[in-house]
């Protein structure tokens, strides 16, 4: 018996590594996009978790587009953002992370144009972004960060340390 192909009915085949199958299940939601027009994204979903694992230590998963794009041919290479888990997390730009003698610091305005540095623990990192911990019980809120320019703080505060 042959079937139709149907090319409404089209479906993303994500190559998933084995030690990430943990974090993927059925009906999950991702964002797909090519490397050839990564700004225009395609919501999916995933319908299947193959049972077969490669050589190379992957699995296949297929994943059905919300709304198909004709543009889009059988075979082209597309990258895939899986949301994997969603917590509340305090998080900074990376560029108001400073390291110095070993450890992680971001800078609090104690006063107008007077900072402090207070130790963290960084975790996760993506898009610019590192989520944060206080190694004490640090009171964060209604606290101002320095978000951007913290080496170059580290370093006028370093300098005038030095001078006295």
């Amino acid at each position: 018996m042959r079937t139709p192909l149907n090319p409404s009915d089209i479906h993303l085949q994500l190559t998933v590594f084995e030690k990430d199958l943990d974090k993927i299940s059925i009906g999950q939601k991702l964002i797909a996009y090519n490397n050839t027009q990564p700004n225009k994204k395609y919501n999916c979903e995933i319908i299947l978790i193959g049972k077969d694992v490669t050589p190379e230590r992957t699995v296949h998963v297929q994943c059905h587009f919300d709304n198909y794009d004709k543009s889009l041919i059988p075979g082209m290479y597309m990258n895939a953002q899986v949301e994997v888990a969603t917590n509340n997390a305090f998080v900074i730009s990376n560029e108001g992370i400073v390291q110095f003698e070993g450890k992680q610091y971001v800078y609090v305005e104690t006063e107008n144009k007077k900072y402090e540095m207070v130790e963290v623990t960084t975790a996760n990192s993506e898009n610019g972004f590192t989520q944060i911990t206080f190694s004490d019980s640090t009171d964060i809120q209604n606290k101002t960060f320095v978000t951007k320019g913290a080496y170059t703080l580290l370093m006028k505060m370093k300098n005038m340390a030095e001078e006295e």
